[in-house]
């Protein structure tokens, strides 16, 4: 398990579309939704990175109903739509 920096990311019809991510010694890539959702399932912390500032971890937040269903927001509220807080855009 390990941090992933998220330098920026964009937000589209409520989802996540694409964030720039940074891996520690790997340099700078490009992943989607799925992506994201898989790295988090698997433990990897996604931590956004502002004007050089960590802030705090995206959280993976599973949705009630008869299917599991995830959204990754900044603020761990049981929304069915992503938030990525003060991410400039990817």
């Amino acid at each position: 398990m390990g941090d992933v920096l998220v330098k920026k990311g964009t937000v589209s019809d409520g989802r996540i579309a694409k964030l720039e991510v940074e891996l520690h010694g790997l340099g700078t890539r490009i992943i989607d939704r799925d992506t994201a959702l898989a790295w988090m399932k698997d433990g990897h912390s996604l931590v956004p990175v502002v004007g050089g500032q960590r802030g705090t971890a995206l959280q993976l937040v599973e949705l009630p109903g008869d299917e599991p269903a995830w959204s990754i927001r900044t603020d761990n509220a049981p929304e069915g739509s992503d938030t990525l807080g003060e991410l400039p855009p990817a």
